[in-house]
């Protein structure tokens, strides 16, 4: 059975903060993701396989402005293209309703998220030296991207 795309939601909050604890060494608590996704100016997007959540991105916007907060993929199921998918519906939607950017940062060293985002045509335009700290033995400098949308 292939996933289903739907709004994260508050309710799914501690099952997006455990699979955020699986892909990152400094994972945000459930509370925070579920202030976020309660937020107004929020799009939270998931795909649940039988239930299970596999996958999930939050997207911020602000004055047409939308910022990728952050995106997770059970690591078992990475490479299936589910990022890329949450990252091209959230595309239509923002557009749609409006946003003109959005933009996103990505750590030097994280080869794999950086061509999907290439892919998906976000172009680097700028760089935070030694951002990226956590669950390294030395710190890599983050990639600012973005992208402009069209309706």
């Amino acid at each position: 059975m292939s996933p289903s795309l739907r709004l994260l939601t508050a309710g799914r909050a501690g099952d997006a903060a455990a699979l955020h604890a699986l892909c990152f060494a400094d994972p945000w608590s459930a509370a925070s993701i579920e202030g976020l996704v309660s937020a107004p100016n929020v799009l939270a997007l998931a795909f649940e396989d039988e239930a299970a959540l596999v996958a999930f991105a939050i997207f911020q916007s602000a004055a047409g402005d939308v910022e990728l907060l952050t995106i997770a993929t059970m690591p078992d199921r990475q490479g299936e293209g589910l990022a890329g998918h949450l990252i091209e519906a959230a595309i239509l939607a923002l557009a749609g309703a409006g946003n003109t950017r959005i933009n996103l940062e990505v750590a030097e060293d994280n080869a794999p998220a950086r061509s999907l985002y290439r892919r998906l045509g976000f172009v680097a335009d700028g760089r935070r030296a030694k951002y990226y700290k956590s669950g390294r033995d030395v710190p890599v400098d983050a990639i600012l991207m973005s992208l402009r949308l069209t309706i």
